[in-house]
């Protein structure tokens, strides 16, 4: 019926399905028994203001450099960092995990653009290196909503649209009973 699992993912959420089968919000996107058991999603820590810049400011440095310990105390040890792919315009994302992937000794995989929200759902349900882990993402703000809404997450439980000037808020998003996804938002505290 589907070549791929992305095509599972495009018809359960963009409905090129009948309406009854379409993917309703805050249920499981992935195939039953696969997909991560907890997701951690942020967007990058701030922009120095300059347009050709791709890096963090020093205000985002920090945040970076605090969330090192912030996460594993909070949070616990993640056992995979994702990151949306670098550009010449931002490597905001990877620079964010990138104290947190020293400290712990992780590598940052950054195989996704920012709009390929649907593909990273898919690989993180297929593939069986994430199925049951705990996986951190750092994402660029205008494509968090989409890439919850791939995830399932239900409506209400993450902002629609990003607020431009947020840095520090983190969605816990859990697959405790592998059927329901359960999202927490939290403030930093810094």
């Amino acid at each position: 019926m589907f070549e791929t699992i992305v095509d599972w993912l495009k018809a359960l959420l963009f409905g090129s399905r009948p309406e009854a089968e379409r993917h309703p919000s805050g249920t499981l996107p992935f195939p039953p028994g696969s997909g991560p058991a907890r997701l951690l999603i942020m967007r990058h820590g701030e922009k120095t203001g300059d347009d050709a810049d791709p890096h963090l400011s020093a205000q985002g440095q920090q945040r970076a450099a605090r969330l090192a310990s912030y996460i594993p105390q909070h949070f616990g040890t993640p056992d995979f960092l994702i990151a949306a792919k670098s550009s010449a315009k931002s490597q905001r994302p990877y620079d964010t995990l990138a104290p947190l992937a020293n400290a712990l000794g992780l590598t940052i995989k950054e195989k996704f653009d920012d709009d390929e929200t649907v593909a990273l759902a898919a690989h993180l349900g297929t593939s069986e290196k994430y199925a049951g882990k705990f996986t951190v993402i750092a994402w660029r703000h205008g494509n968090i909503p989409t890439l919850l809404a791939a995830l399932g997450a239900p409506d209400g439980s993450y902002p629609h649209a990003w607020d431009p000037a947020v840095f520090n808020l983190i969605l816990e998003v859990m697959y405790r009973d592998r059927a329901s996804p359960q999202v927490r938002q939290i403030v930093e505290p810094f």
